[in-house]
């Protein structure tokens, strides 16, 4: 697996914009329909929430607005491989689907779930920060839509406390969704990460199980460290296709797993994000291929696992 060194960690720079000109239209569609918030107050909503949340996380995907977006619906394969069988009804006798979105932050890609028609008693979030859980009740408006005890915090990866929430899902989740996680670690702790992702999934559905998401990556793969705004380090490891598959390879082959996996199927792909105007939608992002020594990029991924 590549481990070329970098010299000097990049330095963390404060990212925050004031205000935005619009809301993007699938967020202000998703506030008026699902959340009853009128398209008169949802710009100053949303900026007091985010304003609110900047003050105790001063991450730049706050400051800058990026937690609008919503990454899993932006997936390829969202419509087939998480939406449809979430949103159907599962067949009597059938294993009904259970998804997790891990790293939930505001839980905004939970709420485009809901809002899109998959069914409420199928999803669960976690995160480390309770805060952001209160936040996006407050954001979204939807208390009395969503169970609260569906929302999971703490929930650390890297943990093995008993106090640690992930604990209640353990064997039980069929789709599991990462976005913007696997990219804070070192290569050592997103081993950890991916086995603790195993100990979630559910063993007895007779057929894959997904684990689906998308992080930064790099055409040229490899550690990458960035002081944060805790003068600590994140993006510590970043992937290209074929390093994303060793990991997952190196993981199954460890002895906990090694004769319990049947299957794995690890797929990809580099793309870069771009900002367009469209007369309908408004600012909206669109991905394409990168150039060649891009060091930042992003990639959306699939993880298939059958269990024996």
């Amino acid at each position: 697996m590549a481990d070329t060194t970098q010299a000097e960690p990049s330095k963390y720079t404060s990212q925050f914009h004031e205000t935005l000109e619009t809301l993007p239209k699938s967020l202000s569609d998703l506030l008026s329909s699902y959340s009853g918030i009128p398209k008169d107050v949802q710009l100053e909503h949303v900026l007091k929430l985010r304003n609110e949340a900047y003050s105790c996380f001063p991450y730049p995907c706050i400051g800058t607005f990026r937690f609008l977006e919503f990454d899993l619906a932006a997936h390829y394969a969202y419509e087939e491989h998480v939406l449809s069988p979430l949103r159907q009804p599962s067949p009597d006798g059938a294993i009904e689907p259970l998804f997790l979105d891990l790293g939930t932050c505001f839980g905004q890609d939970l709420r485009k779930l809901a809002y899109d028609g998959a069914l409420v008693h199928r999803l669960w979030a976690s995160d480390i920060e309770p805060k952001f859980i209160d936040l996006g009740f407050k954001l979204f408006n939807d208390a009395d839509k969503l169970p609260r005890d569906h929302f999971l915090c703490p929930g650390n990866l890297l943990s093995d406390s008993p106090e640690d929430k992930l604990r209640i899902l353990d064997d039980k989740v069929t789709i599991l969704h990462l976005t913007a996680v696997f990219h804070l670690f070192s290569l050592d702790d997103q081993m950890t990460a991916a086995e603790r992702c195993l100990r979630l999934l559910r063993k007895d559905t007779g057929g894959p199980v997904l684990i689906i998401g998308a992080q930064v990556g790099s055409t040229n793969p490899g550690p990458f460290q960035r002081r944060n705004v805790s003068q600590g380090y994140s993006h510590k490891y970043r992937h290209n296709e074929k390093t994303w598959q060793e990991l997952w390879k190196e993981v199954r082959a460890r002895d906990a797993w090694k004769d319990k996996i049947t299957n794995l199927d690890v797929k990809s792909k580099l793309l870069t994000r771009s900002k367009v105007k469209d007369p309908e939608s408004g600012e909206v992002t669109v991905f394409k291929e990168p150039e060649p020594e891009s060091n930042m990029v992003w990639q959306m991924f699939e993880v298939w696992i059958t269990f024996s």
